[in-house]
């Protein structure tokens, strides 16, 4: 299986194209004002075509920061 880092931070650059991406790993919607509501679904949705999945998206509702949805998917 490939990097989930590795797609991770591709779904990130999709979705934040003007985050520095020295900050993806650091990134939370705490610590970023674009990472809202539309935002976290766009994130999603781009995480479910990127590992060629179906997002559940109430699981991964508390995935708010690159690290915890890093850790999210490395469980699946």
């Amino acid at each position: 299986m490939e990097n989930v880092k590795e797609k991770l931070t591709g779904c990130f650059a999709l979705v934040f194209p003007d985050l520095d991406p020295a900050q993806y790993e650091t990134a939370s919607a705490q610590n970023m004002g674009d990472w809202d509501s539309i935002a976290q679904l766009r994130l999603l949705t781009a995480i479910g075509e990127a590992f060629d999945r179906e997002i559940d998206f109430e699981e991964f509702e508390g995935a708010t920061s690159f690290e915890a949805l890093e850790k999210a998917l490395q469980v699946q």
